[in-house]
This record gives C-alpha cells, structure tokens and sequence, in this order.
C-alpha cells in the first residue's frame, strides 16, 4: 500500500490530512465567525445611515439611531437566516421567526438608545463615538437573543 505512504502520489492526501490550529477554530465557531462580519458590514449601514441622518436633522441622534437602526435590521435579519441556516419552509414558521426577530429587536432598540442617550449625556461622548461604544454592547445582544430565540435549530420553528 504504498499509495497511502507517499504524500506526493497519495490521492486521499488533502482529504484526510490532519487539519491545522487555525482551521479547527474556524469550523468550530463558524456561525460566530460569520455573525461577527455580518454585523460588521450592517453595522457599517448603521454608522452611515447615522452620520447622515444625524447632519440632516442637526443633531437629532435619536432620529438618526432609529432610522438607521430599522434599515439595518432588516438587512441583518435576511442575512443572519442564511448564517444561523434558519430559514423555515412553512409560512407560519417564517413568520413566527419574522415575528421573533421584530420583537427581540424592539425591545434592542430601546436598550441601544438608552444606552447611546447615556453616553452622549452622562460620559459628555460625542455622538459618532457613543455609537461606536453602544453597538459593541448590542452585538452582543443581539447574537444571544438571535441564537437563542430567533434562529433555533428547528426547535420551535
């Protein structure tokens, strides 16, 4: 069985060979891995949505997070279904998942704005940085709850 003891010649070599550090932790956290640059890309929605709406209404940063707190979401949601492979064949199903998602995020909304509001008024941070710091603590969040609540594995859905 020579085939099998030569590297070069050996057919099955890629296929079996012992995988390295940095790819067990990739397939080992995967979906965390995916969320994480999912969330990255809306959240970069998010923070120019913000910027925009923040200069056009002077200042109003509530305004600004809810605007582009709700675009975000809603590109976030059609792309965590396909992280999270979640996406439900029946129509009660989906919606129930739809439903899920929209109210997990509802309640978010207002915890992301009290937040950014005490920042911006208690740590005198200015509104960019403010975001900034909010959205590191709804990532969070928002990864439990969607794990958890949203997206089960087949659990409920």
């Amino acid at each position: 069985m020579k085939l099998f003891k030569n590297k070069k010649k050996n057919i099955f070599g890629n296929i079996f060979r012992k995988k390295t550090k940095l790819e067990k932790f990739y397939i080992k956290n995967e979906e965390f891995i995916k969320y994480c640059l999912v969330s990255f890309f809306c959240t970069i929605i998010l923070y120019v949505l913000f910027f925009i709406v923040d200069l056009i209404t002077n200042g109003n940063y509530l305004l600004a997070n809810f605007v582009s707190y709700t675009i975000s979401f809603t590109v976030l949601f059609i792309l965590d279904q396909k992280i999270f492979k979640s996406n439900p064949k029946s129509k009660r199903k989906k919606l129930f998942q739809i439903l899920s998602f929209v109210i997990i995020r509802v309640i978010g909304f207002p915890l992301d704005s009290l937040v950014l509001s005490f920042l911006i008024k208690e740590f005198k941070i200015g509104n960019m940085t403010a975001k900034v710091l909010a959205s590191f603590i709804m990532f969070m969040y928002n990864y439990i709850t969607n794990k958890l609540f949203v997206f089960k594995k087949n659990k409920l859905l």
